[in-house]
C-alpha cells in the first residue's frame, strides 16, 4: 500500500509540474499586447482569466481590481506534497499579489494593501484596460513560473 501511494504522489507531482510547464509556455506569448510608448502592455482581462484571478471595473474611480480566486482541491493537492527543502509547493506556487488594484492613467498600483511604484500606467484601448507586462510576471504569475 505504501508503494502505491508513493506512486501516486509522484504521478500527481509530474503532472502538476507538466501542468506549469505548459501554463508558462502559454503566458505572454498568447496574451493580447500592445505597445504603448515603446512600453508592452498586456490585456488585463486575458491575464486574469490565464492566472486565476477575478477582476471587477470600477468606472467611478477608473480602476481595476484583480483578486487571485485559487482553487480548494489545487491547494489540498498542493498540501499533500511536499519538496525535499520541506517548503510546501503551495508556497512556492503561490503569486506574489492576491489582491491587486489598478488606477488606469496612474502609475500608482496597490498590491495586497502595500503602494508600488510601476513604470509606466495602465490604460483603456479599444474598450479593455491593459497594463506592464511587468504587473503580470511580478504580481501576478504563480512563483514557479517566474526564474
Amino acid at each position: 500500500m505504501m508503494k502505491t501511494n508513493k506512486s501516486k504522489k509522484a504521478m500527481v507531482a509530474a503532472v502538476l509540474m507538466m501542468s506549469m510547464a505548459f501554463s508558462g509556455l502559454a503566458s505572454a506569448a498568447d496574451m493580447k499586447t500592445i505597445k504603448k510608448d515603446g512600453m508592452e502592455l498586456v490585456q488585463l482581462r486575458q491575464a486574469a482569466k490565464m492566472y486565476d484571478y477575478s477582476i471587477m471595473w470600477d468606472s467611478k474611480d477608473r480602476s481595476v481590481t484583480l483578486m487571485y480566486l485559487g482553487k480548494m482541491d489545487d491547494m489540498k493537492m498542493k498540501d499533500d506534497m511536499k519538496m525535499k527543502d520541506d517548503k510546501m509547493m503551495e508556497e512556492t506556487m503561490m503569486p506574489a499579489g492576491k489582491t491587486i488594484k489598478l488606477w488606469i492613467g496612474s502609475k500608482k498600483i496597490m498590491v495586497d494593501g502595500m503602494p508600488v511604484n510601476l513604470k509606466s500606467m495602465p490604460v483603456i484601448h479599444e474598450g479593455n484596460s491593459y497594463a506592464a507586462e511587468s504587473v503580470i510576471k511580478q504580481y501576478m504569475m504563480p512563483a514557479m513560473g517566474m526564474k
